[in-house]
C-alpha cells in the first residue's frame, strides 16, 4: 500500500495541470498555446513551439504539428514567449568567482541567457565561459572581451590591475598594451586563443592604430568592440575603423565637434581641469539636423555599427565602480538624446545595463529596456535590442536572437504582452535555457 502511494506522489510531482509531463527523460519539450513573439515579426502571434535537446525543432501556428509521444508538454494559454535576453554590457569578475556564479544564476532565473562581459579577469571568464555552456553553473552564456588600449591607460589607472590578479595588467592576453611597434597578428592570436569573442579597445589608441588591430581582430575571426569615442580618437573614426558595437551615449556626439584629438580621463592635470573639459562639452548645442550629427549617425547605420547605449548607468549618476546615488542629470539627457537621435538615423540600438545587478538582486537589463521606450523605440524594437541586435553584435544571430527553427532553445516566457508594456519582462513564468527550464 505504501508503495502504492508513494508511485502516486510521483506521478503527481512530475505532472503539469492539464497537459503533463509524461517521461521526464523526454528529449521532447512541448509550449503550447502561448503567444509568441518571435522579433522578427512586429506582432505575436498564438501557436506552439516544439524544443528537441537544446534547439527550437518545429514552431506551428496551424494547430496541426504531430507532438512527440513522451513529449513533456506546458499549456501556456495566456502566456507570451520572446527570445532569451541578452545583457550587452557587463562586468562580472570584479568579485570572487563564487559571487560570479551567484549573479549569472540570479540573472538567468530574471530572463537573461546570454551576456557580453566587456572587461574583467580572462581566466575567470573562460571558466564561466565553458561551465556555462555545458550546463556544469547555471546561468546565461558568456561571451567576452580582452581590453586593448594604450600603455598609459594601463600605467595610470588602478582598475585594471584588479582583475589582473597575479600578473601585470598590460602584459597578458585579456588586458593587453598595444603601440604602433606591437605584434598585432600576435596580440589577436592571444585573445582569440582564450575563448573571447572580441577585442575591446580602451583608451589611448589613435584612429590609424584602431583601423589596423580591427582589421586583424576580423582577419582572425574576432569581433570589434569599443567605447565609443576612444581617446584621441572620435566616434567617426571608430566607426569607419570597423567596430562593430560602440558602448555608452553620454559623450558620443559632443566630441564630434572638438578640433583635433580629444582627451581622456588621464590626459589632465586635477579633477577641476576634466570637470571644465566635460562642461565645455556639455555646452555644445546641437540636434538631429546638425552637419556632425548627420555625419556620424548616417556613417554608423552604414557601417553597421550598433550604438550599446547603457543608459541605466546615468539614471544613478554610478561610476565604472558601480557606486554613487546622485544622479547625473546633464549625462544622463544627453545620453537619452543621443540614443533618440541615432534612432531617427536607423542606427541599431543595443541594450546594455553597464551595472547587471543591484545590491537587492535586480536585474537591471529591465530598466534599460524601459529606458529604450522612453527615448522613443517602439516596444518590439526595445525587445529587438535586447535580443537579435545583441545577438549580431556578438556574432551569434545565426544561433540565437530570435525565436525560429534550427536555433538554441534560450527562450522567456512571460505572464503579460510586453508589446503592450516593456515592463512586463520582468514578469516571467518560465525561462528555458538551452531547452532546459531554469529553476
Amino acid at each position: 500500500m505504501k508503495t502504492f502511494i508513494l508511485h502516486l506522489l510521483l506521478i503527481s510531482v512530475l505532472s503539469f495541470s492539464a497537459v503533463g509531463q509524461t517521461d521526464s527523460t523526454s528529449s521532447y519539450i512541448v509550449l503550447k498555446n502561448a503567444t509568441i513573439i518571435d522579433a522578427i515579426s512586429d506582432f505575436g502571434k498564438k501557436g506552439t513551439l516544439l524544443i528537441q535537446e537544446d534547439k527550437i525543432a518545429a514552431i506551428d501556428y496551424s494547430h496541426s504539428l504531430t507532438l512527440p509521444k513522451g513529449a513533456i508538454t506546458y499549456d501556456l494559454e495566456g502566456k507570451f514567449i520572446i527570445p532569451g535576453l541578452i545583457d550587452a554590457h557587463v562586468h562580472i569578475t570584479h568579485g570572487t568567482l563564487k559571487e560570479a556564479q551567484a549573479h549569472l544564476q540570479t540573472a538567468v532565473q530574471q530572463g537573461i541567457t546570454g551576456v557580453r562581459d566587456m572587461g574583467g579577469d580572462g581566466r575567470m571568464l573562460t571558466l564561466l565561459q565553458k561551465n556555462m555552456k555545458i550546463g556544469e553553473d547555471v546561468g546565461p552564456d558568456v561571451f567576452f572581451s580582452t581590453i586593448i588600449a594604450g600603455p598609459e591607460f594601463f600605467e595610470q589607472d588602478p582598475r585594471p590591475q584588479e582583475v589582473a590578479k597575479g600578473a601585470k595588467a598590460g602584459e597578458v592576453s585579456w588586458l593587453r598594451a598595444i603601440t604602433s611597434e606591437s605584434d598585432l597578428r600576435q596580440v589577436v592570436a592571444e585573445a582569440k586563443g582564450m575563448g573571447a569573442t572580441a577585442i575591446k579597445v580602451y583608451l589611448n589608441v589613435d584612429k590609424d592604430l584602431f583601423k589596423q588591430v580591427s582589421d586583424e581582430a576580423k582577419r582572425q575571426g574576432l569581433k570589434v568592440w569599443s567605447h565609443g569615442v576612444v581617446p584621441p580618437t572620435k566616434a567617426m573614426d571608430i566607426t569607419n575603423g570597423g567596430a562593430d558595437v560602440m558602448s555608452h551615449a553620454g559623450h558620443l556626439v559632443q566630441y564630434e565637434f572638438v578640433k583635433g584629438d580629444i582627451r581622456g580621463r588621464h590626459s589632465f592635470e586635477s579633477q577641476e581641469e576634466l570637470q571644465a573639459y566635460r562642461k565645455k562639452l556639455n555646452d555644445i548645442a546641437w540636434d538631429e539636423n546638425t552637419k556632425e550629427v548627420k555625419q556620424l549617425f548616417t556613417a554608423m547605420n552604414k557601417n553597421n555599427s550598433i550604438l550599446d547605449a547603457t543608459l541605466f548607468i546615468y539614471t544613478f549618476g554610478l561610476d565604472d565602480a558601480g557606486e554613487g546615488e546622485e544622479i547625473d542629470s546633464t549625462k544622463y539627457l544627453v545620453g537619452m538624446k543621443t540614443v533618440k537621435t541615432a534612432y531617427q538615423y536607423s542606427v541599431k540600438i543595443g541594450a546594455g545595463s553597464d551595472h547587471m545587478i543591484s545590491e537587492d538582486g535586480t536585474i537591471n537589463l529591465h530598466k534599460e529596456l524601459e529606458l529604450l521606450t522612453t527615448v522613443g523605440l517602439t516596444n518590439i524594437d526595445a525587445l529587438r535590442a535586447a535580443t537579435i541586435v545583441n545577438a549580431e553584435g556578438l556574432g551569434e544571430e545565426k544561433n540565437i536572437g530570435t525565436i525560429e527553427k534550427g536555433k538554441l532553445a534560450n527562450l522567456v516566457v512571460l505572464n503579460n504582452n510586453p508589446l503592450e508594456d516593456i515592463s512586463h519582462t520582468k514578469n516571467i513564468k518560465y525561462v528555458f535555457k538551452r531547452g532546459k527550464q531554469i529553476e
